[in-house]
């Protein structure tokens, strides 16, 4: 009998201990939402400091759309394309000195900065210019053109007499230009340009590119 109850106490000790195996939990759950909490209160902030970041950038992005559009709005407006005018197709040249052309068949002045009168620019605003030239002539003769700024050669082109029945040219060049400053177009010596009353085969433009205030480098 003494026996049996020591097989019984054995059975029922080993019963409670497999119990208590089976309610210990394998991890620390209190530990391990602790550290949720904290995972989760980290990734709140990182998520407040980005849209704070966000919102920051987006103000300066906005500020410097407003500079952009006021700069736009206040730039004055400065572009230009002229031809020779006449009644019948001619040339003008040969001449025995280099002469300037007076391009008087304005087809754009926008900003006025250019006399047709006189065939000069004057740069309205200190800025960053674009001018061109294209010259027509017959193949008879030689065609010269230079663009000049005041009074330096800045670019030029020259067409040879080539045999062929027309010859076509052109060239640009940037240009930074003060207040005041002048371009024109000028005719090499001994050689002719092409005019007709129609198509402005030769003609010269320029227009402004952007301002330069007075701290612009």
């Amino acid at each position: 009998m003494a026996l049996f109850q020591l097989f019984l106490i054995s059975i029922l000790s080993s019963c409670m201990a497999h119990d208590e195996d089976i309610m210990t939990p394998v991890v620390n759950i209190y530990s391990e939402l602790k550290e949720l909490k904290a995972s989760i209160i980290g990734l709140t902030l990182a998520l407040h400091t980005a849209k704070n970041e966000l919102a920051e950038q987006k103000s300066l992005i906005q500020e410097l759309q407003k500079q952009i559009k006021g700069i736009f709005s206040e730039s004055p407006k400065v572009a230009f394309t002229a031809s020779m005018s006449n009644t019948e197709d001619t040339h003008r040249g040969p001449f025995s000195t280099e002469t300037k052309l007076i391009f008087d068949k304005v087809l754009t002045n926008i900003g006025n900065a250019y006399n047709p009168a006189t065939g000069v620019f004057t740069a309205p605003v200190k800025g960053v210019y674009y001018f061109r030239y294209s010259g027509s002539a017959f193949s008879s003769h030689e065609m010269g053109l230079s663009i000049f700024k005041g009074t330096v050669r800045f670019v030029s082109s020259y067409e040879y007499n080539s045999g062929e029945r027309n010859d076509q040219m052109s060239n640009g060049a940037v240009m930074e230009l003060d207040v005041g400053e002048e371009v024109h177009t000028r005719l090499w010596i001994r050689t002719w340009i092409f005019v007709d009353p129609r198509y402005n085969y030769s003609t010269f433009t320029g227009y402004l590119l952007y301002p330069l205030d007075s701290t612009s480098v």
